[in-house]
C-alpha cells in the first residue's frame, strides 16, 4: 500500500494500482514488492506515467495506463 509519504510493507503483491500521482520510487517498490504487473489509472499525472512505464520495461513488468488502455479488469 503506498501513499505519498510513505510504502508500507507487503511481502508480495500480484497487482500495484498507482492513483492520484504517488510521489513514489518505482524502482524501490518493485524491489520490494516484486509485483507481477503495474496499473495506474487516469488521476495521476502524465509526466509520471511516462516516468513509469519506463520503469516497467526496465523491469520487464507490465504496465497498464487507463488513460490509454482504457479500463482495466481483474480475473
Amino acid at each position: 500500500i503506498t501513499d505519498s509519504s510513505v510504502v508500507y510493507p507487503l511481502s508480495t503483491s500480484d497487482k500495484i494500482l498507482l492513483t492520484q500521482s504517488p510521489k513514489i520510487n518505482l524502482d524501490r517498490l518493485i524491489d520490494s514488492i516484486q509485483p507481477k504487473e503495474i496499473i495506474a489509472d487516469g488521476s495521476n499525472y502524465k509526466s509520471y506515467v511516462d516516468r513509469w512505464k519506463v520503469t516497467c520495461i526496465k523491469n520487464k513488468i507490465p504496465f497498464h495506463y487507463t488513460g490509454e488502455k482504457g479500463a482495466y479488469y481483474f480475473k
